[in-house]
């Protein structure tokens, strides 16, 4: 059975749709790479920003590689890059 969770959306992704977005993913989980592709397809003015390729995904506050899982019962967050000084 699918469950919601919240993807946290920090920086400028949180733009159009506020700090967050809730997916629904399986039991078995969700690799990030399909995480991206879910939140663009539902989502679709976070598009051009996911499909840079420079958005980073942390899961339970750990910054994660493409191919990491996300369970239920995860927190996950989508950064854009930053810059400063």
């Amino acid at each position: 059975m699918e469950r919601a969770i919240n993807v946290e959306l920090c920086g400028k992704l949180a733009d159009s749709y506020g700090g967050s977005v809730t997916l629904y993913i399986a039991p078995c989980g969700l690799p990030v790479r399909e995480l991206f592709e879910a939140v663009s397809s539902a989502y679709p003015l976070l598009e051009p920003i996911l499909a840079s390729g420079s958005v980073r995904a942390c899961v339970n506050e750990v910054i994660v590689p493409d191919h990491a899982i996300i369970h239920q019962g995860d927190t996950a967050a989508l950064f854009p890059p930053v810059s400063g000084g």
